[in-house]
C-alpha cells in the first residue's frame, strides 16, 4: 500500500510539472495565432524603411557625400587653357614653257595648332579637407535624425499592435469602448502615415487590409 501511495504521489507530481508546460505551450500557440491575423499588414522593418526613405535619411547617401567631398578636392583648383594657331606657308613654284606659254604653280601650306594648358592643385586641401569635415557633420546629424525616426516608428507600431491584440483577446463590451479603442488605433495609423508620407495606409489597402 505504501508503494501504491508513492506511485500516486509521483504521478501527481509529474502532472503538476507537465500541466504548466502544456498551458505555456498552448498560450504561445494561441499568441502566434492571434499575431498571424496581422501578417498582411506591413512589418515594422517595412515601416522603418518607408519612413527613412520619406525623410531622405537613407544610409546609402552617407558614403556618397564623403566620396564627393574627397573627389571635389582632388580636382584642379584652377584650369587655364590657350589655343594658338601658327601658319607657315611654303611655296614651290615651277615654271614650264610650252607652246601656249602657260605657267604652273605648286603651293603647299602647313598649319600648326598648339594647346597650352595650365593646371593648379591645392594640395593642402587634400591633407586637411574642410568639405569632408562638413560632410561628416551632416552625416552625423542625419544619422541622429534617422535613429529618432526609427525609434518613433517602433513605439507607434507596437503601441498600435498592442491595441489590436487587446481587441482580439478582450473584445470591447460596449459601443463606447469599441469606438474609443478604434479611434486610438486610427490615431496611431495616422501617425505612421505622417512618418511615411501616407505609405502605411496605402500599403495596407494594396494588400487588402482595411486601414
Amino acid at each position: 500500500m505504501i508503494r501504491t501511495f508513492l506511485t500516486s504521489a509521483a504521478a501527481v507530481a509529474t502532472l503538476m510539472m507537465i500541466a504548466p508546460q502544456a498551458q505555456a505551450q498552448d498560450a504561445r500557440a494561441q499568441a502566434k495565432r492571434i499575431l498571424a491575423k496581422f501578417d498582411k499588414e506591413p512589418s515594422v522593418i517595412d515601416v522603418q524603411r518607408a519612413a527613412a526613405k520619406y525623410a531622405h535619411v537613407n544610409p546609402g547617401a552617407y558614403d556618397s557625400w564623403i566620396t564627393q567631398a574627397n573627389v571635389a578636392n582632388a580636382l584642379p583648383r584652377r584650369l587655364r587653357g590657350m589655343i594658338r594657331s601658327t601658319t607657315e606657308d611654303q611655296r614651290d613654284v615651277r615654271t614650264t614653257s610650252s607652246g601656249t606659254g602657260s605657267l604652273s604653280d605648286l603651293v603647299s601650306e602647313d598649319d600648326d595648332l598648339r594647346l597650352e594648358l595650365r593646371v593648379e592643385w591645392d594640395l593642402s586641401r587634400l591633407i586637411f579637407n574642410p568639405d569632408k569635415i562638413r560632410a561628416a557633420r551632416q552625416v552625423e546629424r542625419l544619422i541622429n535624425q534617422r535613429e529618432d525616426i526609427l525609434t518613433t516608428v517602433n513605439k507607434l507600431f507596437f503601441a498600435r499592435r498592442q491595441l489590436q491584440v487587446e481587441q482580439e483577446i478582450n473584445p470591447p463590451e460596449s459601443v463606447q469602448k469599441a469606438l474609443r479603442a478604434q479611434l486610438r488605433i486610427d490615431g496611431l495609423t495616422a501617425d505612421l502615415d505622417a512618418l511615411t508620407g501616407g505609405w502605411f495606409s496605402e500599403e495596407m489597402r494594396r494588400t487588402g487590409v482595411a486601414a
